[in-house]
């Protein structure tokens, strides 16, 4: 039987072996920006802290089984044990935290759309020193204190204001007594005591001794809640 010998060229046999053993470069932002990737997200970081509860837990668990059969330990290990059951307790409360936020991130948005409208304006104006609203704005009072009656939930944002004319104390007291105003009927018509968040804010900007309708006003922002998964969740 003939046997063929096949030649190869030295330097084409050294090119390859060289391209053989040449490590592939290195992408470690790339590889960094992936593994971040992968740990992103408040679901991610649940499992992440999840886990490493679970581990700590083992190794406070261990420790303390070899307590109770009577096993050989140091002093060192009764620290490391502590330490272990602190660390897992923290990283389980993590994992609570970033599955709440999670669950917040999913559930909000349905909750909100059996909110009723994000934000209602309104305001009432008042004649010159008085503390009675217009007749024809006190209907607005009225709505707002049903609405809030019917949302227990949200409060309102009440901003009490004066023109410029008269003394910046007097102003003071004047817009204090306009926001009371204001609140009582609001609470007359049912809104809580504790919906209302009142601002009393004396005098607006402007020229002084100034009459200017547009600031003898309280104005009434509604404040609705954001969803929340776990609120009691510290």
């Amino acid at each position: 039987m003939n046997k063929t010998f096949i030649y190869v060229p030295f330097a084409l046999l050294a090119a390859s072996l060289t391209a053989c053993s040449t490590p592939p470069q290195k992408d470690i932002p790339g590889l960094t920006a992936g593994i971040d990737a992968a740990n992103a997200g408040h679901y991610r970081q649940s499992v992440y802290h999840e886990a490493l509860a679970e581990k700590k837990l083992e190794d406070a668990n261990r420790i303390l089984g070899h307590w109770q059969n009577d096993h050989y330990w140091n002093i060192n290990q009764h620290q490391q044990a502590v330490d272990a059951a602190q660390e897992a307790a923290q990283h389980r409360l993590a994992s609570e935290k970033a599955l709440c936020q999670w669950l917040t991130e999913v559930h909000g948005p349905n909750h909100l759309l059996d909110e009723p409208v994000s934000g209602q304006y309104s305001a009432v104006f008042f004649a010159t020193g008085s503390a009675v609203p217009y007749k024809a704005e006190q209907h607005e009072v009225a709505i707002l204190g049903s609405y809030l009656e019917a949302h227990p939930s949200i409060t309102v944002e009440l901003r009490a204001y004066t023109d410029t004319v008269g003394s910046a104390a007097s102003n003071q007291r004047l817009s204090e007594r306009r926001a009371a105003a204001v609140s009582d009927m609001l609470i007359k018509h049912g809104a809580k005591r504790d919906q209302l968040v009142v601002k009393t804010l004396g005098q607006a900007d402007g020229p002084d001794n100034t009459r200017n309708q547009k600031h003898r006003v309280v104005s009434m922002v509604t404040l609705h809640p954001s969803y929340i998964d776990c609120p009691d969740l510290k």
